[in-house]
């Protein structure tokens, strides 16, 4: 079914649809009517006896000429466009499950058993402590690790001055 829209009274609203219909120079006046079909299926409420649009909603439904088509942005370099046209890989089968690690964080009291974490059929390691970004990081986030390695490192290397 197609209805006529009557155009919003406010000003902001108002303004918002008129720039939407993308006419040069056009102002709408209290009587501007706007066809239903310029409006998504979802922009109107249906629940009462009316039909409605919802709050906020601009006409966004338009098959513009060529002339009035708005550009859309193009990849400029080689390696961008070729990364445009070539499908991205599934993120599951980029990881390598010999060198992924799992480290489980779980401050409950009474801890259950987890499943383990399986990729492309493959269980994935589960550790306590691991070695990220030069931060040793353990399942308690305790510094103790890392302050040990640090202290080894710092003794080792003011073995060297003594």
């Amino acid at each position: 079914m197609v209805a006529v829209v009557r155009f919003p009274k406010t000003g902001e609203r108002r303004r918002q649809w008129e720039l939407a219909l993308r006419r040069d120079g056009f102002v709408s006046s209290g009587r501007t009517l706007l066809c239903s079909e310029y409006f998504r299926s979802e922009d109107f409420d249906r629940t009462g006896q009316t039909v409605r649009l919802k709050d906020g909603i601009v006409p966004t439904v338009f098959n513009f000429p060529a002339h009035l088509q708005r550009p859309e942005a193009t990849r400029s370099t080689t390696t961008s466009r070729r990364a445009e046209d070539e499908p991205q890989p599934n993120v599951v089968s980029i990881l390598n499950v010999a060198k992924t690690r799992e480290m489980v964080i779980d401050f409950r009291r009474v801890r259950t058993s987890l499943l383990p974490l399986c990729i492309l059929g493959e269980d994935v390691a589960v550790v306590e402590d691991y070695k990220y970004l030069g931060v040793h990081l353990d399942n308690g986030l305790n510094w103790r690790i890392n302050t040990d390695a640090v202290h080894k490192k710092g003794m080792s290397r003011l073995y060297f001055l003594s």
